[in-house]
């Protein structure tokens, strides 16, 4: 972007042509920028230039975008056509046990170990951050660019992996452990069938079921293969084959259609994670629902899961039985849990031990009897209760690991916020629907450690108090009350906040905070961001206060 005419700009055009940056990225904009200039045609003419670049059409309605969409949409964009590639740093740990990369000690997994050696290579910048969660959590990571070229042409001359698409249907069996296939079902499996070394195998944008019964039935027990992933495949049902692949470890369904997993499933000894299931944003896109898989009886014969998300829990009493035999879990997700059965999952609840996340949605937003539960998992982080709760569990102020809570639908008939401000290392809250109360109060002392705080659907909220001393680190909060809610006066003692998202509220409630004239301005004025989220039939509409 040239912003002034001189030597910077020459210096600036000499870089933009350079036949070494042009060869680094996807597509590039040229853009002279006056010194009395308009954010948003700035960025228009940016998105037209990348756009043209690509031979794309240009997206219709971008004229009437605000300076946050457009954004929003340049952010997509370029999310889309970047280079570099960066990897969920769990696949990354799952992929590298697979192989063979890291094992495990006695009383310390290999996940763990891996962990600690990602951590060790971030540590040293061999690895680079990409994305890090609300709660300080690393999620994704990457290499460096000229790294990333080095271990491609290193795995190239090692024969360590091979992709396969439409247009590259065979290869010459050589290579080591792993194998990504991409394309459709017209790819040939046969070299796959004859190389006897792979340990991974990823599949992607196909309709994989012929294939896969092909695969399974002829690779037996001899063949190692440790990592399969079906992830965002149309793939409906695995064929009762994959009960052959003895050496699995990982079956990642994410986002496939698979629904029920055949029983052979269960002689896979040896299987560490289950991931098969789909996320579903609610319609204002504030929540998610999940749907699972359906597993039969035998499930609590694999000692060795660890990740198990999410399955059904309607197959009823003894299924949620044998989940209590599954002691080296670590992730659990729980979906359709009928209240009933809520004593049953309390008391599987008390073997695992090193649970970390663990997610229960109620059936059909019903009862979640959560009561009894004597001996919950210490280590547990991370915590979503989706339906009714007569009441919070009575042991939940015990669980001082805990760093995010979701409560969804709860609809309890009293204000939890003194049970929850309890737990000492509570990093995020999200409460959704949970209390119809008039008042929400947040006191002195209160979540001391809290740094965001959703405040969603509580449709009978009209006053939200903010005593001086309460939410001290707070730096995220969103609120989507009544109609009815006055602006809260405290937020002005919450001098960390750097964003503020108002979700649904009338346009008088915005206008009240307006910089040149609202008599409300005073009271967001040091906050830098503050948004207002407007839904209408044809999407949702983000207004920026200044």
């Amino acid at each position: 972007m040239a912003l002034k005419l001189g030597s910077e700009m020459i210096l600036a055009k000499k870089v933009y042509d350079n036949k070494k940056v042009v060869e680094r990225f996807v597509c590039r904009a040229w853009i002279t920028v006056s010194q009395s200039f308009k954010m948003e045609m700035v960025l228009q003419n940016r998105i037209k230039k990348f756009y043209e670049a690509m031979n794309e059409p240009i997206p219709e309605g971008m004229d009437a975008m605000d300076e946050i969409s457009l954004i929003g949409l340049l952010k997509k964009y370029l999310e889309d056509k970047r280079m570099d590639y960066s990897i969920n740093c769990a696949k990354l740990i799952r992929l590298w046990v697979a192989e063979g990369f890291v094992k495990g000690e006695k009383g310390v997994p290999s996940e763990q170990r891996a962990e600690e050696y990602l951590n060790e290579l971030i540590h040293r910048s061999l690895v680079q951050l990409s994305e890090v969660d609300d709660v300080g959590r690393i999620r994704r990571c990457k290499v460096h660019d000229l790294m990333h070229e080095i271990i491609l042409k290193k795995a190239e001359g090692l024969n360590f992996c091979h992709v396969l698409g439409d247009e590259d249907l065979s290869f010459n069996g050589k290579f080591l452990p792993g194998s990504v296939q991409k394309g459709t079902n017209t790819i040939a499996v046969e070299p796959i069938n004859r190389n006897v070394q792979i340990h991974s195998l990823l599949l992607y944008d196909i309709d994989a079921v012929p294939m896969l019964l092909t695969y399974s039935r002829r690779f037996g027990k001899s063949i190692p293969l440790r990592y399969l992933s079906l992830r965002g495949t149309k793939v409906n049902m695995l064929p009762k084959s994959i009960g052959k692949l003895q050496n699995l470890q990982t079956l990642d369904l994410k986002q496939s259609l698979v629904d029920a997993l055949p029983v052979e499933i269960t002689k896979l000894k040896k299987l560490r994670h289950i991931l098969a299931y789909s996320y579903h944003l609610n319609p204002e896109g504030l929540f998610f629902t999940a749907r699972g898989v359906h597993i039969g009886e035998g499930i609590g014969s694999m000692l060795d899961l660890q990740n198990l998300c999410y399955v059904e829990a309607n197959n009823g009493r003894g299924l949620i039985e044998e989940l209590g035999k599954l002691r080296q879990l670590r992730r659990l997700g729980i979906v359709n849990l009928m209240e009933e059965d809520g004593p049953s999952m309390c008391a599987s609840f008390s073997n695992m031990k090193y649970l970390e996340p663990l997610v229960i949605l109620s059936k059909d937003d019903g009862i979640l009897n959560l009561q009894t539960i004597s001996n919950p998992p210490r280590y547990l982080r991370t915590l979503t209760l989706q339906g009714g709760l007569s009441r919070l569990p009575d042991r939940l102020p015990v669980l001082r690991s805990l760093v995010r809570v979701d409560l969804v639908n709860s609809r309890l008939s009293y204000d939890p916020r003194e049970v929850l401000q309890a737990l000492p290392n509570l990093l995020e809250l999200l409460l959704y629907n949970v209390y119809g109360g008039e008042c929400f109060c947040f006191v002195e002392s209160g979540f001391q450690k809290l740094k965001i705080l959703h405040l969603l659907n509580m449709k009978g909220l009209k006053t939200l108090k903010i005593h001086e001393g309460a939410l001290p680190v707070l730096e995220r909060l969103e609120i989507q009350p009544s109609q009815q809610m006055e602006v809260p006066s405290g937020i002005c003692l919450l001098k960390t906040l750097t964003m503020i998202d108002f979700f649904g509220m009338p346009r008088e409630f915005a206008y009240s905070m307006r910089p040149q004239d609202g008599q409300n301005y005073p009271i967001v004025e040091h906050v830098p961001n503050v948004f207002f989220h407007e839904f209408h039939a044809n999407g949702r509409k983000i207004l920026r206060l200044r």
